[in-house]
């Protein structure tokens, strides 16, 4: 998070005298490897769009936090679970809604399609109906897909994915845009690309069931406060990227 967006922070935190608090709520965080969103940076802090946005929040808010990395399905059934847990960056599904309580949207992610590079590109995702579509483990894409009729080949990270479809094991890659993105590059990988976006979905911060709604309320309008303020603008300026 940049100089500017913490001073902006606690500015905001200031005005509303938050930083006088005398026992800080204290939230336990779990989000997985899902960059540019979510990743594990240097000197094993947590760092992505979403983490910095989330840390704003809770820093304006008053909130004492830790994060951990965990493995998504692990990360998602904490926050099930746990109590004071949340757990992002969760897309906000029916499927979902009824378990979590919800403070957002923190960022907006964009489902694709990836293959290999000279591969067909299919106009709707109906035309991939007969094709073998990769996604990993507690993904939201894998339920999207599997109710509409696809075969979805679920890996158990998303890491694999490209790999598979350069070696012909799966047709197209199911995954957030920017996130498949990331992934070909950290690998070196040139010789795949998008090819249909299929969906856009919002990603949240998901809390444990029993959060107080006077908890969540609060979240959500300082969550309000910040995007009026252009500090989500900035922290999303930072990677490179405009929300």
């Amino acid at each position: 998070m940049s100089r500017s967006v913490r001073g902006l922070i606690a500015a905001l935190a200031v005005s509303w005298g938050l930083l006088a608090q005398a026992n800080p709520f204290r939230l336990v965080l779990a989000t997985e490897e899902y960059p540019p969103y979510n990743m594990s940076g240097p000197n094993g802090t947590v760092t992505g769009i979403s983490t910095d946005i989330v840390r704003a929040l809770l820093d304006a808010a008053g909130y004492e936090y830790e994060i951990t990395v965990y493995p998504w399905a692990r990360a998602i059934a904490l926050a099930r679970t746990q109590v004071n847990t949340c757990v992002y960056s969760m897309s906000r599904t029916p499927e979902r809604e009824a378990l979590y309580k919800w403070v957002g949207p923190l960022v907006f992610n964009d489902w694709a399609l990836f293959a290999r590079a000279g591969a067909s590109r299919p106009q709707t995702l109906d035309e991939a109906m007969m094709m073998r579509i990769g996604s990993y483990q507690g993904d939201a894409i894998v339920a999207y897909l599997q109710t509409r009729g696809h075969q979805v080949d679920v890996a158990p990270s998303d890491d694999v994915n490209p790999k598979k479809l350069l070696a012909g094991r799966i047709d197209f890659w199911a995954t957030g845009r920017l996130i498949g993105q990331y992934r070909l590059k950290q690998q070196g990988i040139d010789s795949i690309e998008p090819v249909l976006n299929f969906n856009r979905t919002e990603m949240y911060l998901a809390c444990q069931i029993q959060l107080p709604d006077a908890q969540v309320q609060k979240l959500n309008r300082t969550l309000h406060a910040l995007e009026k303020s252009g500090a989500i603008r900035k922290i999303y300026a930072g990677y490179g990227y405009t929300p």
